[in-house]
């Protein structure tokens, strides 16, 4: 049994600089651009991706998907590992779609899963996390280990009251196992577990990192990611209050980096439009990396607006004919209006070391930019990706994801990725 101390939560000067920050005001206001010139923009090299592989075959073969959660192809190119979450495995396929291997399977036993995810591909061994464990497999498919962990740290006793269980014991999600045994977690404090966002103070959700110590597990705060002003309220004809996400506001994101082991955070700067800010930080909470990169503002515009207003409208009783004056000035009142779009939804991190988003309210929906962590100055690169495909992974040559057809079928692709020019 796991022994599970309280230990006390160790806020880094990271996290206290955080929280500095995210004290910045948001500009509300009527939608349109703003005066002045455009501030010096982050240079850009223009990349194609052209489709090469798929791999899915709905009529025969192996290749049938159920609910794929990760895509991870090895450095070389030679093998893609799938996670489908709907068979509880892992598949090894070539790139032209011959399946090599096989793990997994719905349990509890060494290798089985029950509710699995994510996948992390090394040079060496693949690891997938699964509710209060992480296998480590060979890249064959053997189980090395089991790693497990608890859900999270605190002392628990029976009978103790629910308010004194919340302030002693900090609940977590794993999201990442490190080489050295700990895990980089999410904590979820008692707002996050309710739904309800505390009003009088900045919400923030710790990100941090479990580790034993003669047996014993504790936590540390490697970052806080602002939650401020995220939801609306408004008023349900049936329900009551509901506090839907603002359609322009977005929380700070995060992932782990466990071939690094180190967390990166995104921000999208509130009071300079078009600017992301990424900020890599160690396992002992020290900054390794910070990059601002500048893109060009987009301005939020009145069909924009109205656009949130209707997507809300629905599921706040309006009919068929659309929403009342009354019920669109409500909707719109509940609203904050920015006078630019953020400069990104979110981030993923690719196993080439790049962070890959795609910036809120471009023109061409399927853009995304990708920056390569450490470099200080460096162009990044844009590419547009096919529609109905999300991107998972990338390596030298290729990025592969998820392809959706018309009738929602999964597949796994890999586009070749090319700089225009050569």
């Amino acid at each position: 049994m796991v022994n599970m101390t309280f230990c006390k939560v160790d806020i880094t000067f990271w996290a206290i600089i955080a929280l500095a920050a995210f004290a910045t005001t948001v500009q509300a206001g009527c939608a349109g651009d703003r005066d002045g010139d455009l501030p010096a923009l982050t240079p850009i090299e223009e990349w194609t991706a052209e489709p090469e592989y798929e791999i899915g075959d709905q009529l025969e073969g192996d290749a049938l998907f159920g609910r794929i959660r990760d895509v991870r192809p090895a450095a070389d190119g030679s093998r893609v590992y799938v996670l489908d979450s709907q068979s509880m495995e892992v598949t090894i396929w070539t790139p032209d779609g011959t399946r090599i291997g096989r793990v997994g399977g719905r349990g509890e036993g060494p290798g089985e899963f029950s509710d699995p995810g994510p996948l992390f591909l090394f040079d060496d061994r693949f690891q997938v996390g699964d509710h209060s464990r992480y296998t480590t497999f060979a890249l064959e498919g053997e189980v090395l280990r089991t790693d497990g962990f608890p859900p999270g740290v605190g002392l628990l006793d029976r009978g103790m009251d629910m308010a004194t269980a919340r302030r002693s014991f900090t609940r977590f999600q794993v999201m990442a196992m490190f080489a050295d045994g700990s895990v980089g977690a999410l904590a979820l404090p008692p707002w996050v577990l309710d739904g309800d966002v505390p009003e009088e103070e900045d919400p923030a959700v710790p990100v941090l990192r479990a580790s034993q110590d003669g047996g014993a597990w504790g936590i540390d705060t490697l970052g806080l990611l602002s939650f401020r002003d995220v939801y609306a309220t408004l008023e349900h004809p049936e329900f009551g209050e509901i506090d839907p996400v603002q359609p322009w506001i977005r929380p700070d994101h995060f992932q782990m980096d466990p071939w690094n082991s180190s967390v990166v955070i995104s921000r999208s700067s509130r009071s300079q439009p078009g600017v992301l800010e990424l900020i890599e930080i160690s396992l002992a909470g020290d900054t390794i990396w910070t990059r601002q990169v500048q893109l060009p503002p987009i301005p939020v515009t009145e069909d924009d607006v109205d656009t949130a207003v209707d997507e809300q409208a629905p599921f706040l009783g309006a009919d068929s004919s659309g929403p009342s004056p009354m019920l669109r000035r409500a909707i719109r009142g509940a609203l904050i209006i920015p006078s630019h779009w953020p400069a990104a939804n979110e981030i993923r991190l690719m196993s080439n070391g790049e962070i890959w988003f795609q910036p809120a309210g471009h023109e061409i929906p399927t853009m995304w930019y990708a920056v390569r962590m450490g470099e200080d100055d460096a162009p990044i690169r844009s590419v547009v990706l096919p529609e109905r495909f999300r991107p998972m992974d990338v390596n030298a040559t290729h990025v592969w994801g998820i392809r959706r057809d018309e009738l929602d079928v999964e597949y796994v692709a890999g586009l070749r990725l090319e700089r225009e020019g050569g």
